[in-house]
C-alpha cells in the first residue's frame, strides 16, 4: 500500500465509487493507472475547524494497492465490510 499526496478537493478525483459513508466523511474506491485505490474523504469536518488548524490535517487520503485483493483485504480489515 502506498499513500499518495493529499488532494484539496474530492472533486479533483474522477471515477469514484462510494464504498461507505461514516460520520464526518466517506470512503470511495477507484481504479487509476493500473492501481486499486481507496480514498478516505474526511473533508466534511473542515467547516467545523478554524482555518489555522486545517493546514496540518490531511482531509482526503488516497491509498494505492497493487491488486484488487490487497485493496479488498484492507477494506475488510479497516471498515469490516468487503466490496
Amino acid at each position: 500500500m502506498n499513500a499518495k499526496a493529499a488532494y484539496p478537493s474530492i472533486d479533483d478525483l474522477v471515477g469514484l465509487t462510494l464504498f461507505q459513508r461514516f460520520e464526518g466523511g466517506a470512503v470511495y474506491t477507484q481504479e487509476n493507472n493500473g492501481k486499486y485505490c481507496v480514498i478516505i474523504d474526511e473533508s466534511s469536518i473542515a467547516s467545523l475547524l478554524p482555518p489555522e488548524e486545517l493546514d496540518d490535517i490531511e482531509l482526503i487520503k488516497v491509498l494505492e494497492f497493487n491488486t484488487e485483493q490487497e485493496r479488498s483485504a484492507y477494506l475488510l480489515t479497516r471498515f469490516d465490510k468487503g466490496p
